[in-house]
């Protein structure tokens, strides 16, 4: 699971912490789980720098556990800051 959140988000049913126990939830069950952090974001992405990180993080996810799921099914991830 990549779990990907702006570190301002200030929406009342996307608060960081959220994204954050999921992580933890899902990692300590022994689950395959990225989770990244976008500087200075609120709920949705403006930033020029973040918006790259964001699709450069989701095709590199889809790369090693969509396209190629058998080669990497013994990495997992941690968080990304």
């Amino acid at each position: 699971m990549l779990l990907i959140h702006g570190e301002m988000d200030d929406n009342s049913g996307t608060f960081p912490i959220q994204s954050e126990r999921l992580y933890n939830a899902v990692k300590g069950f022994g689950g395959t789980v990225r989770y990244v952090v976008l500087p200075y974001e609120a709920h949705g992405y403006r930033g020029k720098e973040n918006i790259l990180h964001m699709l450069y993080e989701m095709d590199a996810w889809m790369d090693k556990y969509v396209k190629n799921p058998e080669k990497n099914k013994e990495v997992k991830e941690t968080k990304a800051f």
